[in-house]
């Protein structure tokens, strides 16, 4: 499972992508504040676990928006 932060420029966007990324059979989407250590425009970032990443690239992409993936490498980086 890939566990990672979508980081965006706007709080709408953030939305926006939450609402999107729901939907997705099997991702867990949860909007939380951006990570110190992912610092971006926006203080909403979209944490998310899902087994197909460029899956959720695809459809970013497709909805033509900006955006970041940061992708976490141990489970100590969980924000929960």
């Amino acid at each position: 499972m890939t566990k990672g932060y979508l980081l965006v420029y706007t709080t709408s966007c953030a939305f926006y992508c939450e609402e999107l990324m729901k939907p997705v059979k099997g991702m867990v989407v949860k909007l939380v504040p951006t990570p110190r250590e992912y610092s971006s425009d926006c203080g909403i970032a979209v944490y998310f676990e899902y087994e197909f990443p460029e899956t959720l690239e695809e459809l970013l992409q497709k909805h033509h928006l900006e955006y970041e993936l940061k992708l976490l490498s141990t489970i100590s980086d969980h924000p929960f």
